[in-house]
């Protein structure tokens, strides 16, 4: 019924064709969206019957029938058919109309595409900078607005990959915000959930590049930008189930390779454990991602089970083995190798050198046979030298990784039976020196914060903090200056000892400001100034929330650098979290100026102060404590004293965990004056 339906349409248009030829413009565009039904609908063979249909009775130029052809090729993964169409609509072809210059430009940026897909980075930029600059002074009608920023940010994407392949780091940095700028203006003009979903799939292969080059900053803002498209095309009542898919499972890989450049490897952990559930991730290729992903965890047990897992398919390519192969191989020795199997890792290590020799013929054959197929033009004979160079080189490299691998495995094979009683004694002796040395820092860490309160007439006070590991990142303090009660609480990214560390000098500043008399606005200003720039080669920052109460008539000064919202009591809900001026986190912008606020008496109102190591506590199934929890708790409590609040909201997150490791610091501060 389909294959009917789409002949009657050539025919009824082919009718309408004979009669008006279709010159005008808007009849043009009226065909087009004809051919291009089936491809939106999945069907790509009826959209290139109809561009044959079309073309034969000459309702459409050559350009555009082999443009939608390629188009549908493409669809239908067939890269070499793709190809050979979008290169006939620009060789040898002038366009007759506006429409098919566009689809001129429309052609040719799929061929940078397949360009960029072949690593040809030298042609990629000598064809896609000066077709950019050849699109900067064409003047087009504004329904074609779409179809010319389409072809704008793809080619700098594409330009931004060559560039950056080739090293050019700044040159890429710009041509991918030149991206970002014709998506941000398509999108403006464009809603459908196809340019939702482009701009997902375009943002995504830009900050892959960020995440070879390890700019952590600038892979999180390619992320933020890719997450806002993402909640647009998630939102789309006309979005395609497995094209959501497609982009939830990219943007949770991105998130787990943002987490290990950033070393946060709780979150992801906690990433990995989302990824692993989607469908793609049980295709070959997902599984393997899924292994990289162990490995960079440091899980390497797991990785080498789950090589384990994919044995049948590792015996079925035993026998047609490629370079990629051999990689496999190659990753499968690591894994065994570093989770201590080290037959396993053994048996990897030969049965890659024994199959490197045939995987790289294997390998020159297809190029050879692809390159016969592809490269029909004058330039063919450079394509293959510049191929076979890279062949040989890609030999080269295997063969060394390879050699370089057994050799290592067999020298520290020999010597890890002699050497295994020593080792163990030395690790276990270190290993006790760093629990000694760590149980000190937690001493040293816990003697920093307060473990009495001050006793001072209808002021009660009391603070605990819980660090996750040994030591930790939260902090708390007070300060007694007059009639000025000094406090804050805070929570330094990170946890261990770099974050006990920063921990440590934050609490020093405070400390030294609230003697000096300072307001919570300026404390912060300071702190930041000293915490922040060149000196912070880490990239650390803290949370804090720095309050001045003045202990006699309950008036209250404060500042949010970033940090959780504290619970006031009292009100007509008996609590609610405080509203705050949004500033950022004490370390990040050198320049940063911190709002103060204030509030005219919080006599009798309790004010409790958390870290989000409370309400984002886990349960084993990683479900969250949560805020509306922990503010339906504190309406519930009465309050007798400050102590009791902490004790109370202590005993419900333990409940909570139900014998969950913590996966966060934890401190609490509650205070009151009457």
């Amino acid at each position: 019924m389909k294959k009917l339906a789409y002949i009657f349409v050539v025919l009824l248009v082919g009718v309408a064709a004979c009669e008006k030829k279709l010159h005008r413009v808007s009849d043009v565009v009226k065909t087009d969206s004809v051919i291009n039904a089936p491809l939106l609908a999945g069907d790509p063979d009826g959209t290139i019957a109809l561009a044959d249909s079309f073309e034969r009775i000459g309702a459409i130029t050559h350009i555009h029938a082999s443009n939608r052809r390629g188009e549908a090729y493409l669809q239908k993964s067939m890269m070499t058919e793709a190809d050979r169409e979008f290169n006939s609509a620009v060789t040898g072809t002038t366009p007759k109309n506006q429409f098919d210059s566009v689809l001129y430009y429309s052609a040719t940026s799929n061929i940078v595409q397949y360009m960029s897909v072949r690593r040809s980075n030298d042609s990629v930029i000598a064809l896609a900078v000066p077709t950019l600059k050849a699109m900067k002074d064409f003047e087009y009608a504004p329904e074609f607005a779409t179809e010319i920023l389409v072809c704008k940010s793809m080619l700098y994407m594409y330009l931004g990959l060559a560039q950056r392949s080739l090293k050019r780091y700044a040159e890429y940095d710009k041509s991918y915000e030149q991206c970002y700028q014709y998506m941000s203006q398509l999108l403006e003009i464009d809603t459908s959930w196809g340019s939702y979903f482009n701009a997902a799939m375009c943002y995504h292969n830009c900050l892959l590049s960020y995440f070879m080059d390890e700019k952590a900053d600038k892979a999180a803002l390619w992320l933020s930008r890719a997450d806002s498209v993402a909640e647009k095309l998630f939102a789309h009542p006309a979005a395609i189930d497995q094209y959501k898919e497609l982009i939830k499972y990219n943007l949770t890989c991105d998130r787990i390779d943002l987490a290990v450049l950033q070393k946060r490897f709780d979150d992801a952990n906690r990433y990995y454990n989302e990824v692993k559930k989607s469908p793609l991730a049980h295709t070959v290729s997902g599984q393997y991602k899924l292994i990289d992903y162990l490995r960079d965890l440091h899980r390497y047990a797991e990785a080498a089970d789950a090589y384990q897992s994919l044995g049948p398919m590792i015996a079925k390519n035993k026998m047609n083995p490629t370079l990629d192969f051999v990689a496999t191989v190659a990753g499968k020795f690591r894994v065994n190798y570093m989770a201590g199997r080290k037959d396993s890792a053994l048996a990897a290590a030969l049965f890659a050198f024994d199959y490197i020799d045939s995987a790289i013929v294997r390998e020159r054959n297809n190029e050879a046979a692809k390159l016969a197929t592809i490269y029909q033009t004058q330039q063919k004979d450079e394509e293959i030298a510049r191929q076979q160079i890279d062949m040989n080189r890609q030999r080269i490299v295997a063969l060394v990784i390879v050699l370089v691998l057994i050799t290592a495995f067999f020298i520290v094979y020999t010597l890890f039976r002699r050497r295994a009683a020593k080792r163990m004694a030395e690790m276990k002796a270190q290993q006790e020196r760093i629990e000694s040395e760590l149980r000190i820092a937690r001493d040293i860490q816990m003697s920093m914060v307060p473990s009495t309160f001050p006793e001072y007439e209808g002021l009660d006070l009391y603070a605990t903090m819980t660090p996750a590991k040994e030591v930790g990142g939260d902090l708390y303090g007070y300060v007694i200056n007059g009639h000025n009660l000094y406090f804050a609480v805070g929570d330094v990214s990170g946890k261990g000892v770099p974050a006990s560390l920063f921990m440590a000098q934050a609490t020093r500043l405070f400390r030294t400001m609230a003697n000096q008399g300072l307001m919570p606005a300026e404390i912060c200003n300071h702190m930041n100034a000293e915490l922040s720039g060149e000196d912070n080669v880490n990239g650390m920052f803290v949370t804090m929330f720095i309050g001045m109460l003045n202990m006699e008539n309950g008036h209250l000064l404060y500042c949010n650098a970033g940090h959780n919202p504290p619970v006031i009591g009292g009100g007509e809900n008996k609590g609610d979290f405080l509203q705050m001026e949004a500033n950022a986190p004490i370390g990040l912008f050198p320049e940063m100026d911190y709002q103060g606020e204030e509030m005219e008496s919080i006599k009798g109102r309790a004010l409790f102060i958390y870290t989000d190591g409370l309400n984002e506590a886990e349960d084993k199934e990683q479900h969250q404590f949560g805020d509306e929890k922990l503010l339906e708790i504190l309406r519930d409590t009465h309050f007798d004293t400050a102590k009791q609040v902490v004790e109370t909201l202590t005993e419900k997150v333990e409940e909570h965990r139900a014998g969950a490791e913590p996966n966060d610091d934890l401190t609490m501060l509650c205070l009151r004056v009457s």
